[in-house]
């Protein structure tokens, strides 16, 4: 019984993520990195190394994420992730 309900909860899980289009930037600068050019590389890229978070931004909304380590590497670039928006934040299962 334990089981079912195991794998009823992580299909139901599975069953919420969706695929969104935008660029990984970073929370000081926001939506100034939509452009996705060698310098917004290069900035967002420092500001996260130096401590800032990593932020999804699509259309005119900008998100937290919360699982940071899976976007290292892809700051200031456009994506489409795979994964979860809750309010004002998304979880991103997958990037490329």
């Amino acid at each position: 019984m334990r089981n079912i309900f195991l794998l009823t909860a992580l299909f139901a899980s599975a069953a919420f993520a969706e695929t969104y289009t935008g660029v990984i930037s970073d929370d000081a600068c926001g939506a100034k990195h939509t452009a996705a050019t060698a310098a917004d590389q290069r900035c967002a890229a420092s500001c996260t190394k130096s401590g800032g978070k990593a932020v999804f931004v699509s259309g005119d909304k900008v998100y937290a994420i919360d699982n940071q380590a899976v976007v290292k590497g892809h700051e200031g670039q456009k994506v489409t992730i795979t994964g979860t928006m809750t309010g004002e934040s998304v979880h991103i299962d997958s990037v490329k």
